[in-house]
């Protein structure tokens, strides 16, 4: 399995903005075969920071997603709203096994 995780610092005045950004790429990508998991969640202490935590079937099922319509609609909707951004890949290697993903 696949991970990817991203972090993100809101432009102050376009977190409503970004969260309808990534409700919608959410709601695509959680259709996709090879998404396993797409969750997003907003900092606690910081309402300008978010971070996103996908898990996909293969790398190959993530270049996939990233070749998406919707992928590129999110580009083109977050874009003015990104501050800052740090992405990173990962090679899942220690599975919980106490969760269950579909198609996992």
């Amino acid at each position: 399995m696949f991970a990817v995780v991203v972090t993100i610092e809101a432009v102050p005045g376009t977190e409503a903005t970004l969260i309808e950004a990534l409700e919608g790429n959410a709601a695509h990508s959680r259709t996709e075969p090879g998404c396993l998991t797409w969750e997003w969640s907003r900092h606690i202490d910081d309402v300008s920071k978010f971070a996103i935590y996908e898990i996909y079937a293969s790398r190959e099922a993530f270049l996939e997603h990233k070749e998406s319509k919707h992928f590129a609609s999110w580009v083109k909707a977050s874009g003015p709203c990104i501050k800052a951004k740090e992405a990173g890949q990962y090679n899942i290697l220690g599975k919980d096994p106490r969760v269950d993903l579909p198609r996992a």
